[in-house]
């Protein structure tokens, strides 16, 4: 076998290793056969993974584990199709405009809920595991995170990546591969246009069936109301976000995009620039800028289409300046009211994530071929 043979990666073995993997071998509903073959056929034409078997191959192999596991959890408990999952509001903005502390704010309080990084990351229960007691899956992904940051070592001064943390639904819907987590961390851009393209609502019905499962497993949120967040939502996923939660207040957190776009390119630099022989930093700069204006583009269409008040606007220089002043606006927009144990839960959520603790990020618009009046140019409808 020559080495390229070796080096690709097949849908049809994907599918047998994971079944292999967890001796079943449900499904469910195929339809994601369509994105999972168009993200194995660009990985292999355009990824340059150095070796891709450990790194999408495996990521991949996993997500279609999880999805034999989830049909297998409503099999053994089918009452969890009942949950109710009552989604207050959605951050849908771009990365690195404060999306991250407006969702922990917002989960602080005691009438919210959010998912954990561990639960994104292993939402089901291990073997053996006790009900109510999700400690093995805690502790193994304290060991994931020390892995990742290992292998991403500038990663820690560009997002806060920690086990028990609130996290972004975007990880469940890596299992959909509609997602916009794979060509952030791999030179893939032809999956990531099409992606852009597509119908999610799909992917976004399976993303309910795993906040199903998630709280299914906690019964602490039962009365509690969720909050989403992910820029997956304004990249791409907007369509499938609305036809599963038309109701949903969308919380659109604005800051410049020419401090924006270079430092999440540099966020995604971490994790390509060392697994991949084709990533190239001016030809990603071009990719996110295509990106960024297309999702921004058609959610100001959408927006004209929306009810006064479904979407929340959030200047990032306020989040900075006065986040829990913010936060209360956000949640007396949303309809919460805002009491003295927000207030309490709030100021314990900001003197836990004080940004000083992180080394500072260093990066600059020109490694990507970026400039601030091109962006400027590229970004100008954005003032209209």
């Amino acid at each position: 076998m020559d080495q390229n043979a070796r080096n690709t990666l097949s849908v049809d073995g994907l599918l047998a290793r994971a079944r292999a993997e967890t001796g079943l071998d449900d499904y469910g509903d195929m339809w994601f056969l369509e994105p999972l073959s168009k993200l194995v056929d660009w990985v292999n034409a355009e990824a340059g993974l150095i070796a891709p078997d450990a790194g999408a191959g495996m990521r991949i192999a996993s997500a279609l584990s999880d999805r034999l596991k989830l049909v297998q959890y409503f099999k053994d408990h089918p009452e969890a199709h009942e949950e109710a999952i009552d989604v207050a509001c959605v951050v849908v903005g771009l990365p690195r405009t404060g999306s991250t502390v407006v969702q922990r704010l917002l989960a602080s309080s005691p009438k919210l809920t959010s998912l954990f990084w561990w639960e994104t990351t292993f939402p089901l229960p291990f073997p053996g595991e006790v009900p109510g007691d999700p400690t093995p899956r805690q502790e193994m992904a304290r060991q994931v995170v020390d892995s990742l940051l290992e292998l991403w070592p500038d990663f820690e001064s560009i997002d806060p990546i920690e086990a028990m943390v609130v996290s972004e639904e975007v990880i469940l819907l890596d299992r959909t591969f509609l997602s916009t987590s794979y060509d952030s961390m791999m030179n893939v851009p032809s999956y990531g246009f099409w992606m852009a393209d597509q119908d999610h609502a799909p992917a976004y019905r399976d993303l309910l069936l795993w906040l199903k499962a998630i709280q299914h497993q906690s019964p602490w949120r039962h009365g509690r109301r969720w909050v989403l967040k992910t820029p997956h939502h304004v990249l791409g996923g907007m369509n499938g976000l609305l036809a599963v939660f038309p109701d949903a207040k969308l919380v659109m957190t604005n800051r410049d995009v020419s401090d924006v776009l270079p430092s999440y390119c540099s966020m995604c630099a971490s994790m390509s620039v060392n697994t991949s022989t084709t990533y190239r930093r001016e030809v990603q700069g071009a990719y996110w800028t295509a990106r960024f204006k297309t999702g921004l583009e058609r959610f100001a269409a959408l927006r004209r289409t929306l009810p006064p008040g479904q979407v929340i606007d959030i200047d990032y220089r306020d989040t900075v300046s006065d986040p829990i002043g913010t936060l209360e606006r956000v949640m007396i927009a949303v309809g919460l009211g805002f009491d003295a144990a927000d207030r309490e839960a709030a100021e314990a959520c900001m003197a836990d994530n004080v940004r000083d603790k992180r080394p500072r990020h260093k990066y600059s618009a020109e490694e990507f071929g970026l400039s601030q009046e091109q962006i400027a140019r590229d970004f100008a409808f954005m003032a209209d």
